[in-house]
């Protein structure tokens, strides 16, 4: 059943790929499951695997040469997952994935996958809505950094995440948002 969950999530609402076109790729994934703070992948290390969450929700999270760490982003069973860039160029991760609760996900061979989707309109059609999804956010996020005060974003993004309200830590909201701990703290002290 996970795989046709993939499919999908994979062609949204235009079903533009189904199941039997889908066996046809080829594509071999396996199933995985992470544990509560285990890495899917680690920054400065190769990552060549695309994941399909099913289950759970995982944090983009780097570490400067300083020790100290920043929350890039979130993602969401279900959902896609990995690092664009070190799987398209061959390269180490900037950043790494943190399970954030149990995880199960399908784990893709990137080049087996890119392969293959190049070669099928309608899955081709498909990835670009998600990447289309991806940019969007970015955009986003990146316009509430230059535009909008810390308060605004901590609003932003709990209005945009209530499934994380209460499942992280305050830490990990104010380093998504980009202010100190201590500043969320009165933020979160004057809206009260």
């Amino acid at each position: 059943m996970h795989m046709e969950d993939f499919i999908q999530f994979f062609s949204g609402s235009n079903l533009s790929i189904d199941k039997a076109n889908f066996d046809q790729f080829g594509l071999k994934a396996k199933i995985k499951h992470y544990q509560k703070g285990q890495l899917l992948i680690t920054q400065g290390q190769p990552a060549p695997k695309l994941f399909f969450l099913i289950k759970g929700m995982v944090r983009y999270m780097s570490v400067s040469a300083t020790g100290k760490e920043f929350t890039q982003s979130f993602a969401f069973a279900p959902g896609i997952s990995g690092s664009t860039r070190a799987m398209t160029r061959n390269a180490n991760a900037l950043f790494s994935i943190e399970a954030l609760d149990d995880v199960i996900c399908l784990e893709f061979e990137w080049h087996v996958f890119f392969d293959q989707m190049q070669s099928q309109p309608g899955f081709l059609a498909a990835y670009n809505r998600l990447l289309e999804n991806m940019f969007i956010k970015k955009e986003e996020r990146e316009f509430a950094f230059v535009q909008q005060s810390a308060e605004q974003r901590y609003l932003t993004f709990l209005d945009m995440n209530p499934q994380l309200r209460d499942k992280i830590s305050l830490k990990m909201i104010a380093s998504h948002i980009g202010i100190t701990p201590i500043a969320l703290s009165r933020i979160r002290n004057k809206l009260k």
